[in-house]
């Protein structure tokens, strides 16, 4: 029996030796990814390529002045182009103020919206985030909180919540890059 248990443990440690030698040599002949250098390159990403980005990063450091931004609606959702669209239009960024865990939205001509930040954990996947927290802050966007984390240096990908009983609802996946442009 003791035997059995010996060819058992050689088998699986065979396999599994196999198995990361295969990954090793699949993964050689592949191109590496394009390293993603500017907002525009990060925006032009399909949904799920930006919700996986989000998931294979770290939270990363809070960003300290004017990030501007782009919104992606999940495409399956009902008017998404036009949506995205009217909110780029709108919609031009964040101010961020890293040393009192605060932000402000960017508009057309104008500055609205405060949110409380901070690093707490993800809804989507419970890892680190950077929390943008409207919830007591902010009477117009009071039911959504946000979380972003680092996916390359000052580049940011972002989801927003609805918050909804008896669970939030993911609203938009948002792209911000740090001090890259100057605010309308």
């Amino acid at each position: 029996m003791a035997k059995n248990f010996q060819r058992a443990g050689l088998t699986f440690a065979w396999l599994g030796l196999t198995l990361l030698v295969g990954q090793a040599i699949g993964d050689a002949g592949t191109p590496a990814a394009p390293a993603i250098q500017c907002l525009d390159q990060l925006a032009s990403l399909s949904w799920c390529e930006l919700d996986q980005l989000y998931r294979q990063s770290s939270s990363g450091s809070i960003p300290d002045g004017y990030a501007c931004g782009k919104v992606c609606y999940c495409p399956c959702e009902r008017h998404a182009g036009m949506r995205k669209h009217c909110a780029e239009m709108l919609w031009k960024g964040k101010h961020f103020c890293a040393e009192e865990g605060t932000l402000i939205n960017q508009f057309l001509g104008f500055k609205a919206i405060h949110a409380r930040v901070y690093y707490g954990p993800s809804w989507l996947d419970g890892k680190e985030s950077i929390i943008l927290d409207y919830c007591g802050e902010s009477h117009v966007w009071a039911d959504m909180r946000a979380e972003m984390r680092e996916v390359a240096p000052g580049l940011y990908v972002g989801v927003e919540f609805l918050r909804r009983c008896p669970e939030p609802k993911l609203k938009l996946i948002f792209c911000l890059q740090a001090q890259s442009c100057a605010p309308h």
